[in-house]
């Protein structure tokens, strides 16, 4: 694997240096930092070797000012067993040689699931001994079905047959990609859907990866991965961070941008205005890239204001809904039923208490802080582009009778719960 031939010619090199009189030898930065970043890699999939090129983006953003002396940065990294056992790697800016290093601080079994939740559990810990900080921030690569569990995942479980040509069994076809471009659609490990007729290990729930990041209050979660932006997940996640960063639809296999983003989660200690530069970046990137598809979605969520989104919903609710067509809602994917709807156009049509959703609109303001899209979109799921025209920066599920295990499982998420959808 080209990553691991990197991280050894760098070490290498310092052996070489080693035949020299009194050899310099490069020493992580000591004592607690302001602010470590903490990389989060499950790269047991397809995306191995896209996640390898984010660690080089991140060794080459690298430099003096990022991330500086108050900083530092730490990376898990699980590639295909073939390529290697999971790592924890710590990248820093050595002054007096004036270059980047990058660290092997350990490594870990093979048999290790990134997708366990005791095992992000544990590489946080580690982290937090490797690169003791006053703040923490986590950036997940990998792939996601924001707030669907691992049981919807595996099964699909379907009361009708699917439309537009689509399989129709219980073998998890409902997630299969279609075409050769790659989405990443967290953190399954093993063998993936479009690869098989079987999943390995279908992901983490996102209540179990609130569960394994509780005792931490990070400052941001940052989430290269599809369909983070969904309001069921990002609720379970509320008391975890400060800020989420996520898109409403999927990010394409090369994900984020990391050489021009890094540097404004060091950037006055990575502030909401600094964050929201990120988002800008991001969608800049998308939008002008040269080649490829010019196709990303992207929010900024406070999550302070995720309670009181929920208490507006909730009355939206309280007033009454009408029956909508879900091809009415601006969707977010090219699924065979849609899945992921734009929240506000969702309860803009169905709300029949006008002032209860205007209200709602107000939460939403303080809740979203920046929410970017492309003209459009393009789905793996289908293998098309769809346009974007409304885009508020969460989605919301609209429970379907078509589909009796989604339902049931969307109707068990603290979000539903909270709103009042009860039944």
């Amino acid at each position: 694997m080209k990553l691991l031939q990197y991280v050894a010619i760098v070490a290498a090199g310092l052996m070489a240096m080693a035949c020299e009189p009194k050899p310099y030898i490069p020493q992580p930065p000591q004592g607690t930092a302001e602010h470590t970043v903490i990389m989060y890699l499950a790269g047991n999939n397809n995306l191995e070797s896209y996640l390898e090129d984010n660690i080089r983006d991140v060794i080459s953003s690298v430099d003096v000012s990022t991330p500086s002396d108050n900083g530092r940065m730490v990376i898990y990294f699980r590639p295909r067993p073939a390529s290697g056992d999971p790592m924890l790697l710590q990248v820093y800016y050595d002054k007096k040689l004036a270059a980047v290093q990058c660290d092997t601080i350990r490594t870990y079994p093979a048999e290790m699931s990134s997708s366990n939740p005791e095992t992000l559990r544990k590489v946080v810990a580690d982290a937090k001994v490797v690169a003791p900080a006053k703040e923490y921030s986590m950036i997940f690569g990998s792939h996601a079905t924001g707030w669907f569990t691992e049981e919807c995942m595996s099964r699909g479980s379907l009361t009708r047959p699917m439309s537009i040509g689509f399989k129709s069994n219980n073998d998890g076809s409902f997630w299969r990609q279609y075409g050769d471009e790659i989405t990443r659609t967290f953190g399954m490990d093993g063998k993936m859907i479009y690869e098989g007729a079987t999943i390995d290990d279908a992901g983490m729930n996102i209540s179990e990866m609130a569960s394994a990041l509780s005792g931490t209050k990070f400052r941001s979660l940052i989430f290269d991965a599809c369909f983070m932006a969904s309001v069921e997940a990002v609720y379970d996640l509320r008391n975890t961070a400060k800020y989420v960063i996520a898109s409403s639809a999927e990010i394409m296999g090369r994900g984020m941008p990391y050489d021009l983003v890094l540097r404004y989660l060091f950037a006055s200690g990575g502030t909401e205005g600094n964050l929201m530069k990120y988002c800008s970046e991001y969608m800049r990137y998308y939008r002008e890239l040269a080649s490829g598809r010019k196709s990303g979605t992207i929010s900024l969520i406070d999550c302070s204001q995720l309670e009181p989104l929920a208490e507006a919903v909730a009355m939206v609710e309280r007033g009454g809904l009408n029956e909508v067509d879900q091809y009415d809602v601006q969707s977010f994917e090219l699924l065979p039923e849609h899945q992921f709807f734009d929240l506000d156009h969702f309860y803009d049509v169905a709300a029949k208490d006008r002032s209860a959703y205007a209200a709602m609109q107000n939460v939403l303001t303080d809740c979203v802080l920046y929410a970017g899209s492309t003209p459009t979109v393009f789905s793996a799921f289908g293998y098309g582009v769809f346009e974007v025209e409304r885009s508020c920066g969460l989605t919301t599920n609209i429970p379907s009778t078509s589909y009796a295990l989604f339902r049931s499982e969307w109707l068990k998420t603290a979000w539903a719960r909270r709103i009042g959808r009860i039944e």
